[in-house]
């Protein structure tokens, strides 16, 4: 049995150990293996039989192709080539990640993203759990409004008050906490497709296993559900999906986060070409935003569905299966001014100036581009925006005011 190029079993091994934050010791004990088989694992000095990396896939949490068996059910051996790829890269993003500025506030200081992920201990004052609820706040503040480098600096710091708590009083409280900051960390770090929502996902993942909270479970699994897809892991994204539509939707609280999944699985199908599927689960996702209910205790995610968002993903799943009239139709139908925050409107802008884009309609989509810039200039220099605009200037250099734009966004 061997594995692809992309990556020999002891380095995943070291990367999902290294995401579990895990000792080679722990590890060991959890699948029986010595301490010493560990570490030759890793170093590549080993290689493990079929039994040792079923263990090591069992305690790593792991789908076992990532160790180079094959189950017949877990996707084809590009998407997993994939997978285990990222998982690497992923985790050398610890070593690497900047050291970011964040604003001192009075009770906590910044802490750096490495020592974070690495839960290296913070000599500051810890917080108690308000306080880490009212930075929580203030970083959803920032991402509501499309300020990512606000919440990017702010975001690290509560992730470790949260841990820290998590640590020092345990308990579901405690763990829901940190399972809220680790989901609000993963949303910081997709808007740049950045390696370290890889992490935060699966970090997320891991609190809300020890939160027994339905609400924890459903958002962590949006989490990864949307990083997943986000870098091509159709197959993994809808196992994800799927258990949680499956295992929750009978949860009051859950229910209109499940709603949001059965959304995001819908557009990853409309993604993998499989238009009925795609169609039924925004079917779902419409049933479940029916039922409700309509509020809940958790002020962290998206909220329940309202007919915008219903629209808006029918716009993005119609305009990927080619049907253009419909997407037309969905996107005439979304009120963007009457969406509750900019982040929103900004995905809507985003979302139609591509429609616009792929009709021909150059014009509308730069007066799209330029409503964007003019409210979120932060999202608008998001790279997949320079990339379109940098498309379209490829294309149609003439236009009047696009070289303009092009150059206000970095797209020039």
């Amino acid at each position: 049995m061997t594995l692809s190029s992309s990556g020999s079993v002891g380095a995943v091994v070291r990367a999902a150990r290294t995401m579990a934050n895990l000792t080679q010791q722990q590890l060991g004990e959890l699948c029986a293996i010595a301490q010493s088989g560990i570490s030759r694992i890793e170093r590549g000095q080993h290689v493990p039989d079929a039994a040792e990396r079923r263990a090591l896939a069992k305690a790593l949490k792991l789908n076992v192709p990532l160790l180079g068996l094959s189950t017949g059910d877990d996707g084809d051996t590009s998407e997993v080539d994939m997978l285990r790829r990222d998982l690497i890269t992923a985790t050398g993003a610890i070593g690497l990640a900047s050291v970011l500025p964040g604003a001192p506030s009075p009770t906590a200081a910044p802490v750096p993203w490495d020592a974070v992920l690495l839960r290296q201990p913070h000599p500051g004052r810890p917080l108690t759990a308000p306080q880490i609820r009212t930075a929580l706040a203030t970083v959803v503040g920032y991402y509501a409004d499309a300020h990512y480098a606000e919440a990017a600096d702010a975001i690290p710091t509560a992730v470790a008050a949260a841990d820290r708590n998590a640590h020092d009083h345990g308990g579901r409280g405690a763990a829901a906490l940190l399972t809220r900051a680790y989901v609000l960390a993963t949303a910081v770090a997709v808007k740049e497709r950045g390696d370290l929502a890889m992490i935060t996902a699966d970090r997320a993942v891991q609190a809300a296993r020890l939160s027994q909270d339905p609400l924890a479970a459903a958002m962590a699994a949006r989490a990864q559900t949307v990083v997943l897809r986000q870098r091509g892991h159709h197959t993994q994204a809808r196992q994800v999906a799927d258990n949680a539509l499956n295992d929750l939707v009978s949860e009051p609280t859950a229910r209109p986060v499940i709603a949001h999944i059965a959304l995001e699985s819908a557009y990853g199908a409309a993604q993998a070409g499989q238009t009925t599927d795609a169609l039924n689960l925004w079917a779902q996702a419409n049933e479940l935003a029916e039922r409700g209910p309509t509020t809940t205790h958790w002020p962290d995610h998206a909220g329940p569905l309202t007919p915008d968002q219903l629209h808006r993903y029918a716009l993005c799943i119609h305009h990927l299966l080619g049907d253009t009239r419909s997407a037309l139709h969905h996107a005439s139908q979304v009120a963007v001014r009457a969406m509750p925050t900019a982040e929103r409107r900004a995905r809507y802008r985003h979302d139609s100036a591509k429609l616009a884009q792929d009709l021909g309609d150059l014009p509308r989509a730069l007066a799209l581009l330029r409503e964007h810039e003019a409210e979120t200039p932060q999202d608008a220099r998001r790279s997949s925006l320079r990339r379109m605009v940098s498309g379209m200037l490829a294309t149609s250099p003439s236009l009047p005011g696009l070289r303009k734009h092009a150059t206000l966004v970095g797209a020039a």
